[in-house]
């Protein structure tokens, strides 16, 4: 297997016109010339000899050593930046990574950030030697390794890439122990799948239980971008798209983005949230208007000291009417103010009786819809809400399909957090069932966060769909959904979309012009291949 441009971070550290011969010499035949570049001949020509007995000792995976690779686990989907540890090595041993049989990377129990953009795409193997005196005295097993393009040209140059690895990359069993309740019923085969998801992240330089002890995560937030480019959509555009460019919403999922498969029947029952009519519990959007004046928005929670605080926000003056129809219901309204470009997502939302101004159980800080959408809800994971919500028209106009991706709750929360989320639901690990008073809540297989991705082999187009179920569906085909809260049905699609705009396409529960939108969708999803995949960013 050739390797393109070995050794990176040695290229960094000399002259650009012999790194350029030396990744030249490297690309025709191999490491053995790289050692006569950089004058490190005997420990580089002994590397490759260790690297060529490990590879002997342990042809596979499944070989046994003292000596790991933290932060990959095999099979490693990788794209972009690899962040890894060496544990278990020798005492005064010499450590190398080796890349297809070739040491390219002295390794150390120290974090290393490598690159795989310098490697060629497809499958290659990962493997760690050490040495002491002249002999090879440890190696740890292949890691078989899948090195996959990265996304990073549909991004602006301004982005910076979301991090979410712990100073010290942990073992796999570390992170599933840390977001794990005991007595959770997890079935072998569902055991298995959460592995395989935490495992995925991990190897996409994502810890699920960073931050494990805390819920509303003080660490999380410090990792995500600092930098961003504009906002693309016109002024005129839905507030879904308002959001800047380098949002993960709006970017396809890629075709050769790690996936793994949740179990059949995994999802069975479906709602689709309206925030007028249908069930009543969708979202509220309330848009100030030129004249809108100054209000303040309450945020208090009863018996939780310190959650009182005041908001000034405007809002329209009608803004109660924007409250969805079941009071019942988590009542979110998202107060928009279009001449700042900022917005206030609040829950359990009603109107005070002396003031006639907002109070919410919580509310959001005031956030730019000129961001990611990585902050600003008031949902659990703490994302913004609008550009996820299927906004009035886009599921049922003339003007195409949904260019975002859509979000909501589901009955099987996991503990573990994904970016964009950076918080879960109050006392997951150790809290019952909310809906039902009883039975472990942490007993999901998607981290908060997550995005699951309807089957893209799927052909929607042949199943006869009403134009908004084959919109919404199609939006998770190609963007993905994201697990933004826990809620009573399996799968919940948020909207701020009015029941009555869908009634001359079946309504949600099927009426003379249709089956049912919310029927229409539930067929498919309990039906087809769902997936769990990485969010769509810019790579490390």
């Amino acid at each position: 297997m050739r390797l393109e441009t070995p050794l990176p971070r040695l290229f960094m550290r000399i002259p650009p016109r012999l790194a350029r011969r030396c990744a030249f010499s490297v690309a025709l035949v191999g490491t053995l010339l790289l050692s006569a570049c950089f004058g490190f001949r005997a420990n580089i020509v002994f590397a490759q000899l260790s690297c060529e007995e490990a590879a002997v000792a342990h042809p596979s995976a499944s070989g046994a050593s003292s000596l790991q690779i933290l932060g990959l686990v095999s099979p490693a989907t990788v794209s972009g930046g690899v962040t890894l540890s060496i544990a278990g090595a020798p005492a005064g041993a010499t450590t190398y990574l080796c890349l297809d049989g070739a040491a390219f990377e002295r390794a150390g129990s120290e974090v290393q950030h490598l690159s795989s953009r310098v490697v060629a795409p497809g499958a290659h193997q990962l493997q760690a030697v050490s040495y002491v005196g002249g002999s090879l005295s440890a190696s740890s097993s292949m890691i078989d390794l899948i090195v996959v393009p990265t996304a990073d040209a549909d991004f602006s140059a301004a982005l910076t890439a979301p991090l979410q690895s712990s100073s010290q990359p942990k073992e796999l069993s570390t992170i599933l122990s840390q977001t794990a309740t005991p007595g959770d019923g997890l079935t072998p085969a569902e055991s298995a799948t959460r592995q395989q998801v935490a495992a995925m992240y991990l190897n996409f330089g994502y810890d699920v239980a960073a931050d494990p002890l805390n819920d509303i995560s003080t660490l999380l937030p410090s990792l995500i971008p600092g930098q961003w480019g504009p906002t693309l959509a016109s002024a005129g555009a839905p507030f879904s798209m308002q959001f800047s460019g380098d949002a993960p919403y709006y970017h396809k999922i890629p075709a050769a983005w790690p996936r793994v498969p949740l179990p059949r029947g995994y999802i069975q029952s479906i709602q689709v949230n309206t925030n007028q009519g249908g069930d009543g519990i969708g979202f509220g959007i309330a848009p100030a208007q030129a004249d809108s004046l100054p209000a303040v928005i309450t945020s208090d929670w009863p018996g939780q000291p310190g959650t009182y605080r005041t908001i000034p926000f405007r809002i329209p003056g009608n803004w109660a009417s924007y409250l969805p129809s079941l009071p019942a219901g988590d009542e979110h309204v998202v107060f928009v103010d279009p001449q700042l470009r900022s917005f206030v997502s609040a829950y359990k939302t009603t109107v005070d009786p002396a003031t006639k101004f907002p109070d919410a159980l919580y509310a959001g800080d005031p956030a730019s819809l000129d961001s990611l959408g990585d902050y600003g809800g008031s949902v659990a994971a703490r994302v913004a809400e609008l550009p996820l919500l299927t906004m009035p028209g886009e599921s049922t106009s003339d003007s195409g399909p949904i260019l975002h991706a859509i979000g909501g709750s589901i009955s099987r929360p996991w503990a573990g957090r994904v970016y964009p989320a950076t918080a879960r639901d109050y006392g997951i690990l150790t809290s019952v069932k909310p809906c039902t008073g009883s039975g472990v809540m942490n007993t999901g297989l998607v981290p908060y966060g997550g995005v699951i991705q309807l089957d893209p082999a799927l052909d929607l187009s042949s199943l006869g769909l009403s134009r908004p179920a084959l919109r919404i569906l199609t939006a998770m085909q190609t963007y993905g959904y994201y697990v933004m809260d826990y809620g009573c049905t399996d799968l919940d699609i948020y909207t701020a979309t009015p029941e009555s705009e869908l009634l001359p396409y079946g309504g949600l529960y099927g009426n003379a012009n249709g089956s049912g939108i919310q029927n229409e969708i539930t067929t498919v999803l309990a039906n087809n291949i769902l997936y769990v995949v990485p969010p769509v960013t810019k790579r490390p």
